[in-house]
């Protein structure tokens, strides 16, 4: 099953900025368009109201003046626009006047060919001026809802003809009617900033949260750091941000149980072995003045066995120890000495043997005492397992190779990986513990190495791999 790669957080909070600011863009969107609602503005221009009201309630009198008819329409347009003024006249000049305006209107002629114009008088206020056809005839309307005479002590007038506007259509134009065409200018307002907003998040919340977290990475590397021989290290808090220092905490907590645990676990096995060693020697002493038989060899070698758990036990808790000292050390020199150590040993149970040093020099950085009790492990095994003929052969090769050798039928592929673990045995009638392997694994673990299995044309090979200790490793534990 493929396990599913952890997300990144630059990334994550960077969707969520990206998403957060088009929450607060469609949110000002959303609260403009509901302002606009609320307001209920008038987009058609209220002087252009005035002109288009006019129209409809204006009438010539019997003797050729004007009137505008009083309606509820022109009414109510009063009353919301108390300074509404309006001047209509007709080619012969004659005036219909209502409110307070710029007397100067009264003498300007604009002509009556003008279909529609607006004239600014001030930088903020307009008035409309229009020539419209009527049942009356052909009428100019000029009207505004501010009191531009009484503020403005001359008026400069200038005309914006706006001939796009078609003769006869409707000039009435409610807001919910451009509403898509405001949304288009706001989008076109809106995704500019987005899209600048979203690049400059992009840009930067990656690099500031990469600095951010420069401790973080610095704290895993750390933690990657850390070895079964440095268990006692603690990740440091310093560098990482406050709300990360619960889970370093209780990382550091779980590594000080772990470590805690094991030592008594140490403890409870170096005990153990100690307690047993006397009780062994005691046995083997009387087992040595019992009559010649069977029965006393079976128990000779229940002893021998028994011993051997034992010690192997001690040498586990020496491995684990982390209390070794790392030396410089010629693999030559340390595994000839430990072959003529066992050599007796090996003639004697039945077989040829062999040490073949590299040609060139092999010095390493190790734990010299570890690898003792690795190969010492492998040779016995062969001893045990190689049916008591055939050569046993112990050579090492410069790149830190040891390779131990035999005739005997070996290990089969599908039990090599099971060996390795602590009291397993293939042949449960040996007099081994099963611990040699798992013993060597431990030791090619604490050199950053590996335990290899081999067949070969003659029988089976076990390769001890060192690898390369730290420099800072070289040191007391």
């Amino acid at each position: 099953m493929r396990l599913r790669s952890g997300r990144s957080l630059k990334w994550v909070l960077t969707r969520r900025l990206i998403g957060l600011q088009a929450c607060f863009l469609l949110l000002f969107v959303s609260l403009l368009a509901g302002w606009v609602w609320i307001i209920d503005p008038e987009l058609e221009d209220t002087n252009e109201a005035i002109v288009r009201v006019l129209i409809k309630h204006v009438e010539r009198q019997t003797d050729g003046a004007l009137n505008v008819i009083e309606t509820p329409e022109l009414a109510e347009l009063k009353r919301e626009y108390p300074d509404l003024w309006f001047i209509i006249r007709d080619d012969r000049n004659n005036l219909y006047q209502h409110g307070v305006f710029p007397k100067e209107l009264l003498t300007e002629t604009f002509p009556m060919s003008i279909d529609e114009a607006f004239v600014k008088t001030s930088p903020s206020g307009r008035l409309a001026v229009g020539n419209r056809d009527t049942p009356i005839g052909r009428l100019q309307f000029i009207g505004s809802t501010e009191r531009i005479g009484a503020q403005n002590q001359g008026v400069n007038i200038w005309i914006n003809l706006d001939i796009d506007i078609p003769k006869g259509g409707d000039a009435k134009r409610f807001w919910l009617g451009v509403v898509p065409a405001t949304g288009v200018i706001l989008a076109i307002l809106v995704l500019p900033i987005l899209l600048v907003s979203g690049a400059a998040t992009l840009i930067v919340t990656p690099y500031s949260i990469g600095r951010s977290l420069t401790g973080l990475v610095d704290t895993a590397n750390q933690a990657k750091a850390i070895e079964f021989e440095t268990r006692s290290a603690r990740l440091e808090v310093s560098k990482v941000p406050s709300e990360i220092v619960p889970l370093v905490d209780a990382f550091n907590h779980t590594l000080s149980k772990l470590d805690r645990g094991y030592k008594q676990h140490s403890r409870f096995l170096a005990d153990a072995a100690h307690e047993l060693r006397t009780p062994i020697a005691i046995v083997r002493t009387r087992a040595d003045l019992l009559p010649e038989s069977a029965d006393s060899r079976q128990l000779l070698q229940d002893i021998d066995r028994l011993s051997r758990v034992a010690h192997q036990l001690l040498d586990m808790q020496a491995v684990g120890a982390g209390s070794q000292t790392a030396q410089m050390v010629d693999l030559n020199e340390l595994v000839g000495r430990i072959a003529a150590d066992l050599a007796p040993q090996v003639i004697d149970a039945g077989y040829d043997f062999l040490f073949e040093p590299s040609a060139a020099e092999a010095s390493f950085v190790i734990y010299p005492s570890t690898i003792e009790l690795a190969v010492t492990n492998l040779i016995r095994n062969a001893v045990d397992h190689s049916g008591c003929k055939g050569t046993i052969a112990v050579s090492v090769d410069a790149r830190g190779f040891i390779d131990v050798c035999d005739e005997g039928p070996g290990i089969p592929p599908a039990e090599r990986v099971r060996v390795l673990e602590p009291f397993y045995r293939l042949n449960t009638r040996s007099s081994g513990a099963g611990l040699g392997l798992n013993l060597a694994l431990k030791a090619m673990e604490l050199h950053f190495g590996r335990l290899l299995f081999a067949d070969t044309d003659g029988g089976f090979r076990v390769r001890l791999e060192i690898g390369a200790l730290h420099a800072g490793r070289a040191t007391n534990r």
